[in-house]
């Protein structure tokens, strides 16, 4: 079996003493919410990372991050091994059974460990009835585990470790690309970082790092990127806590660099959270000394909008910040127009699916036609703060074209003061020639070892 992590077998004694769960525990509690769809793997780990002693988190964040990760294969080896599969109560066994076939396939946890903890969680969810049938799967697992793969490779979901939907749709959509997105998808995301140029250059940052035996390399399209040999914690980057450097992706950081701010304008960052993108562009405008700039950011959630005055407040900007959902006019606009828009809309995520694996499990075709509808709702009705003249960039994480040069193909038959700017006509210190032109905008497909999926257009209001 291939064991390419290596922590703790056993928390549980550590974590009895503090009163706190051990790291399997509440991966179970984690996992079995996700495939009940209760939450996203990032929203879950908020709200039970405290539930697990800090030094176990790390264990906590592998164990659920791997399940998902793995999910395609993980369960198509479960349901081979199941002659029934679990009854929807008892989804949380079905969770303990994941967690222990990811154990046994991916991490350093001995074989018998990771089978004895998982016939204990049975007992610990009051489930005495399933040890016999989970010592019996699993152990049935460890002796025909390399035939059972071979017996199961053909599928898609195993092949390639992802949806036969999605395999389906990234082929349909982008069959010279396949290979380069499933590889990206299913890799480690690299730790990208961006320097806040209004505090610190770009090769100044760098160089502090390398003092301190941090390697990087630069960003090919971010004047502002700084990507790391090996992940550091935050409160290892200098000047952190003090906003000279933000974690954030590549292609992400695209946005400011597009829109560039000018002074006195107004700007708007419609669908803001978690702040990111809303931070980059007030270093922009502060690097150029365009601290009249007025920036107002909306978001529909509040505790998405807890994340965003968390950002600014450590870069130590300030901006109008407004919970409401952006397409409820009524409900946040004063009518006065802006000069430029950021349209970073609710989208699949396709293009992240390594820094969000749970889409694995719970993104369904339908979604698409879902989002496509809301995306609409917003892009019309956000177009209509612009000024005219104004620009609108038009942005996503998705890699399916309906929501990216198809949802704006109808916009711009339906919209008569819209046009589109081509990425690559922009002035010589903007032009982009990044990812590809597709009809319209341009998209970028994930990097094993660099950006993520994003796609942009900008469009002009006549």
């Amino acid at each position: 079996m291939n064991h390419d992590n290596s922590f703790p077998s056993n928390t549980s004694q550590s974590s009895k003493s503090t009163g706190q769960q051990s790291a399997r525990q509440v991966a179970i509690k984690v996992i079995t919410n996700i495939l009940l769809q209760q939450g996203s793997l990032s929203t879950q780990l908020a709200r039970h990372q405290l539930d697990v002693a800090s030094e176990h988190a790390p264990m906590l964040k592998e164990l659920c991050f791997g399940v998902c990760r793995q999910y395609p294969r993980l369960n198509s080896i479960a349901l081979h091994l199941l002659a029934h599969p679990f009854e929807e109560k008892d989804t949380d066994l079905y969770a303990v059974l994941l967690l222990g076939l990811y154990q046994l396939t991916y991490m350093n946890t001995p074989d018998h460990a990771a089978v004895n903890e998982t016939v204990e969680a049975c007992r610990i969810l009051n489930k005495d009835w399933a040890t016999k049938l989970m010592n019996a799967v699993l152990r049935r697992y460890q002796r025909e585990a390399d035939d059972i793969v071979e017996i199961l490779e053909a599928q898609p979901s195993v092949e390639f470790n992802m949806p036969k939907w999605l395999v389906k749709r990234f082929n349909k959509h982008w069959p010279e690309h396949l290979e380069e997105i499933i590889e990206a998808s299913n890799t480690h995301p690299p730790m990208c970082i961006r320097v806040n140029e209004s505090l610190v250059s770009r090769e100044t940052y760098k160089e502090q790092l390398l003092d301190l035996g941090i390697n990087t390399e630069k960003g090919e399209f971010s004047d502002s990127a700084l990507y790391l040999k090996n992940a550091v914690r935050v409160g290892e980057l200098p000047g952190f806590d003090d906003g000279y450097v933000s974690v954030q992706d590549e292609a992400a950081q695209l946005s400011a660099h597009i829109l560039s701010p000018k002074a006195g304008e107004k700007v708007l960052d419609a669908c803001a959270a978690p702040g990111g993108k809303t931070g980059h562009l007030l270093e922009k405008a502060n690097s150029a000394g365009l601290s009249s700039m007025e920036l107002t950011a909306v978001e529909l959630e509040s505790w998405r909008m807890e994340k965003i005055e968390s950002n600014l407040e450590r870069l130590g900007y300030s901006a109008q910040l407004i919970c409401a959902d952006a397409s409820d006019l009524d409900a946040w606009w004063d009518g006065e127009h802006f000069d430029k828009i950021l349209l970073d809309v609710p989208c699949t995520a396709t293009g992240v699916i390594r820094r969000n694996p749970d889409i694995k499990i719970n993104r369904k075709p339908a979604d698409i036609d879902d989002l496509v509808i809301i995306q609409r709702e917003i892009l019309n009705k956000v177009w209509t703060t612009l000024k005219s003249g104004g620009f609108m960039l038009y942005a996503t994480c998705s890699l399916m074209p309906e929501e990216n040069e198809q949802q704006i193909q109808h916009f711009l038959a339906n919209q008569e003061d819209a046009k589109e700017v081509a990425l690559n006509s922009l002035a010589a210190d903007l032009a982009v020639e990044w990812g590809i032109p597709v009809s319209h905008g341009r998209q970028l497909f994930p990097q094993a070892n660099g950006h993520d999926g994003f796609y942009y257009c900008l469009l002009q209001k006549a």
